[in-house]
């Protein structure tokens, strides 16, 4: 969802009258103005980002709405494009160029890519009024009546825009997350405001809820029934898309198959890799094998969480010890069970946006197996959790990734813009590059890291999500380039990460709807060499722990946008 009406045309109509007293607006007041009208179009992006003057907000995505987006975002081009740019100071560059990427990239997906007649654009999120705690209670219920009293309009209008001929396996995906979110509004937020306000008030939760469900029940019997049957369009983007989406969200003018050859060439690496770590362990089996091995060794459902509390804080002082990163808080993020309604989800981390004042405790989500699950498939379960792989994915999440820095967003100084608009490649790189980092500073440290066997095993444990986020990046690029199917993919991840296939199926399900998801191998190859560019520049003064702060203190800005940063 791009840009409400009213407050675009207002600043559409701002614009046009300075030009009229023949006054070019400055990228000051363009910047402000972008900014609300982002706000009022994205109220779901605004309620997480911490600004809740959008709270129960839901633009109503009608035909004459699209149309009215793509008039104003044309019109915000332009005016951005008269500026003269040299007169803008660094950072008010950096900025501009955010800005017009980012208009520039929802341009394409209005007229290349064709999101309005796409079921998977429509996906709608009630879950931050849920999960955050800003306010008062009944304030957050109030929003989500309000926003679920307008689901049957909204459904409306997306029946009246999809396309004919959608790809099947968005049309599925969508099916099944329109019913989630339906099952959700009945269930879990129900359950979580159910001793909020008077009877009056929960009544009138009941009947919202229900009135939304009902709707997005509709809108996934209608994809079932009349949709899907006859959908055989393809979900590839295609090169040239592909290439925008490198240049608007990364600022990368290249080629996929460059990337890909990168990606091939790193994957081959690894695999020799893993194998060579395998045989330290037992040179007299297969690698996969060994670490399935290794897999076995986990704590039971009711330790996990405390497991993961306790090895969360040995990262954490190790980072202090090795002086890798600043900290920029001592307040620790929450480990906790994973909700009920993200269950599926093998770990998560639950940050407040940067400009929230009340809701400011961070979660890290584990999640256990369900206690009526067959023995054997909880067991499976925690196959995932095994004490070395949930280390490096708590260096993924928590300490450095996903928390440390997020802790630094907050605490930096860089401008609203920065704050707001991410770079794929740069979140998820970053948190995949500290797993490698981590190991090569000596991750765990003492006496434990002294013993090669030991050492192999955290090894396989890093290269085995290094493995996986290699294949996404090649099933990317072939998904969308080169006309891989989903089974083709599917065998390919299952060859080269040693997934079973039903995880590695939806994995390759994923590419078909997310090709940015080649981003967490990119951004980590992309800081990899920046980090060697920024220690050749500082010659004896650097240091990773100066390198990091760095890097995070910038922002979420692209990887190529950073390196201007650093190395100028």
């Amino acid at each position: 969802m791009r840009f409400a009406y009213p407050t675009l045309l207002l600043a559409t109509l701002l614009v046009a009258c300075q030009r009229e007293r023949g006054n070019v607006p400055s990228f000051s007041d363009l910047s402000r103005q972008y900014l609300d009208a982002y706000y009022a179009s994205n109220p779901e992006a605004a309620v997480y980002l911490g600004n809740h003057a959008y709270d129960g907000q839901l633009p109503i995505p009608t035909k004459s709405w699209w149309q009215q987006q793509r008039t104003q975002l044309a019109h915000f081009d332009s005016a951005l494009a008269q500026l003269d740019t040299a007169q803008l100071s660094v950072d008010e560059q950096i900025d501009y160029r955010l800005i017009r990427a980012n208009i520039l990239g929802e341009l394409n997906d209005i007229d290349s890519l064709r999101a309005s007649e796409d079921p998977y654009s429509y996906n709608v999120d009630f879950s931050t009024y849920v999960e955050r705690s800003f306010g008062i209670p009944a304030g957050r219920m109030q929003s989500l009546i309000n926003k679920a009293r307008l689901m049957p309009d909204y459904v409306a209008a997306v029946k009246e825009n999809l396309s004919a001929n959608p790809s099947p396996e968005h049309v599925q995906v969508s099916i099944d997350v329109f019913n989630g979110t339906a099952d959700y509004l009945l269930g879990d937020v129900r359950t979580a405001f159910s001793k909020v306000g008077n009877a009056g008030q929960q009544t009138e939760l009941q009947s919202a809820t229900k009135l939304a469900a009902d709707a997005l029940h509709g809108l996934a019997d209608h994809l079932k029934r009349h949709i899907l049957p006859t959908a055989k369009g393809s979900f590839a983007i295609g090169t040239g898309n592909f290439r925008r989406m490198l240049l608007y969200n990364e600022q990368l003018n290249a080629n996929p198959d460059s990337i890909l050859r990168v990606g091939l060439a790193q994957l081959k690496r690894e695999q020799i890799e893993f194998t060579n770590a395998a045989r330290i362990i037992d040179p007299n089996r297969p690698a996969i094998e060994v670490f399935r091995s290794i897999q076995r060794d986990h704590p039971t459902a009711d330790k996990l969480v405390s497991s993961t509390q306790a090895h969360c804080e040995a990262i954490r002082q190790f980072l202090l010890d090795k002086q890798l990163i600043s900290i920029p808080s001592e307040v620790r993020a929450t480990v906790t069970k994973t909700p009920e309604f993200m269950v599926g989800a093998t770990a998560a981390m639950n940050t407040p946006g940067p400009f929230e004042k009340e809701a400011t405790q961070a979660y890290y989500y584990v999640t256990l197996p369900k206690a009526s699950w067959p023995a054997r498939q909880q067991e499976e379960w925690l196959t995932q959790y095994n004490r070395y792989v949930a280390e490096v994915i708590s260096i993924h999440e928590a300490y450095p990734g996903h928390y440390v820095q997020f802790l630094h967003l907050n605490a930096s100084k860089v401008s609203e813009v920065r704050k707001v608009f991410s770079s794929y490649a740069f979140v998820e790189g970053w948190a995949h590059y500290t797993e490698q980092m981590m190991l090569e500073e000596g991750y765990p440290g003492g006496d434990v890291w002294r013993d090669p066997k030991t050492a192999a095993r955290y090894k396989m444990a890093q290269l085995s999500e290094s493995l996986l986020r290699y294949c996404r990046l090649v099933c990317a690029i072939n998904l969308h380039t080169h006309g891989w199917t989903v089974d083709q993919a599917t065998r390919f991840i299952q060859a080269n990460c040693y997934y079973e296939e039903k995880p590695a199926r939806e994995e390759a399900i994923r590419g078909t709807y997310d090709p940015g998801y080649l981003s967490y191998s990119l951004g980590k190859l992309q800081l990899l060499a920046l980090r060697d560019r920024y220690q050749q520049k500082m010659g004896k003064k650097a240091s990773l722990r100066g390198f990091h702060n760095a890097v995070l203190a910038q922002g979420m800005l692209p990887v190529s946008e950073l390196a201007r940063v650093l190395l100028r």
